[in-house]
């Protein structure tokens, strides 16, 4: 099971402010499968590192030799954009019978991962992909294609049963009898009728020993649609790394840097308006970071740029940067005044202290990495500098990064680490934080 929480809950407003939806709105799977583990997306926990880096060593694979495949890739996403969600009538066939529009809509998903099955070998190969070994299915395919002609159609043909076939040829020379007259045709009607029972009753048969030839194969399909969704999960993870500039991440224990890094969210936005982004370059271990700098200097763009990145690493996409670490943490908190509601009743400040109360707790017995926006800005300076200062002593001591923006003075000289922000004088934070 994948986790991840951001300030609590990850919500969407959360995800959308750091801009990992806006990463996530330029990915176009081709699949239903694909479409739903994008949606879903979380990051890897800490004890799937294993299964992280091997995510993040196939999109490096991918990435690096892309152009060797790219035909095949191709033609992979040609059969992905035909694939329907059928998992509906795979599942229910495990414990009934399967109606001819279920048979059929199950035949056309084998015959796709039929043809997909030599083309993702041969793509995994290549490039050395791991963990999109597809089951064979031919032998499913042919229980539902007896006459092996593979075309995008099903019935319940003759060749099912000598019984079936006796029963339509005596119930068709009965309808050629009954065209010679009306006598004919009044006399035939129940013997019409008759064959039509049994002929159903034939096909029902039919139906009911195809539903159980089948089920041996449904938890292979299951299998295959897992990979197919991750295959498609995974071109789209490129297809997003290629967009901007990006690195692989590599992912460490206790430190955390990112050189010259981005957030395309927010140089989309200044690109609208003639601006440009200046890339952040921050390196951070166990303890707190502090982050100072004048009104419009990027403060909070920093702090968004750097979340965004980390979590997209943790999720196992591609970082904006140039050079990247990531520790794998058990949760990325965020406390800013975007973060809060004034639904609960609280004020913009009080809403910081139960976010902190919460963070303090989730810090004894997790591996964190706490971000906190101008924090104790809503109360009174002497106040808050004094939260402020105990706040950062305290985080020192506990094993999380922490990373910390604020206006009050002498919070600085007691972090581990103090960086200044300059990279935005001159444009207009307002219209930046309108935008997000």
């Amino acid at each position: 099971i994948l986790k991840a929480i951001i300030g609590g809950s990850m919500e969407f407003c959360q995800r959308e402010n750091i801009g990992f939806e806006y990463i996530k709105s330029k990915m176009l799977p081709a699949t239903p499968f694909g479409t739903e583990l994008i949606k879903n997306i979380t990051p890897f926990g800490r004890g799937e590192k294993d299964l992280l880096n091997e995510e993040l060593e196939n999109l490096n694979k991918l990435y690096q030799k892309y152009d060797t495949v790219k035909s095949d890739v191709n033609a992979i996403r040609r059969i992905f954009m035909q694939i329907k969600d059928v998992r509906g009538s795979v599942k229910f066939g495990r414990d009934n019978t399967l109606s001819d529009i279920e048979l059929f809509e199950i035949k056309i998903l084998l015959m796709h991962m039929e043809k997909l099955k030599p083309l993702i070998e041969r793509v995994s190969k290549e490039i050395g992909l791991t963990g999109f070994d597809m089951e064979p299915v031919s032998d499913a395919v042919d229980i539902l294609d007896p006459e092996c002609r593979r075309i995008p159609s099903f019935a319940i043909y003759d060749d099912y049963s000598p019984e079936l076939k006796l029963i339509r040829k005596r119930k068709r020379e009965i309808e050629i009898k009954m065209q010679e007259s009306d006598t004919a045709f009044e006399e035939l009607k129940d013997k019409r009728l008759a064959a039509i029972v049994e002929e159903e009753k034939e096909e029902r048969k039919i139906r009911e020993d195809l539903s159980v030839k089948l089920r041996p194969y449904f938890d292979r399909a299951l299998k295959n649609i897992d990979v197919i969704g991750r295959l498609d999960l995974l071109l789209e993870k490129y297809r997003v790394a290629k967009l901007y500039p990006s690195c692989l991440p590599e992912i460490t224990e206790d430190v955390l840097v990112l050189e010259e890094t981005t957030n395309p969210f927010i140089c989309d936005i200044l690109e609208e308006k003639g601006l440009k982004f200046t890339p952040i370059t921050i390196d951070m271990t166990i303890g707190t970071t502090v982050l100072t700098g004048a009104n419009m200097g990027g403060k909070s763009v920093t702090l968004k740029t750097v979340a965004l990145n980390t979590y997209l690493a943790l999720c196992g996409f591609f970082v904006y940067a140039n050079v990247a670490s990531i520790p794998l943490f058990d949760e990325i908190v965020i406390i800013s005044e975007e973060s809060q509601s004034v639904d609960k009743g609280l004020s913009s400040f009080g809403a910081q202290i139960v976010e902190l109360k919460n963070l303090l707790n989730e810090i004894e017995g997790k591996y964190i990495f706490a971000i906190l926006d101008e924090f104790a800005r809503g109360t009174n300076p002497k106040e808050g500098e004094s939260i402020v200062r105990g706040l950062v002593a305290l985080l020192n001591k506990k094993r999380a990064i922490s990373l910390l923006v604020t206006h009050f003075d002498h919070v600085a000289e007691l972090s581990g680490s103090h960086y200044q922000v300059r990279g935005l004088q001159g444009a207009s934070e307002d219209k930046i934080a309108k935008a997000l």
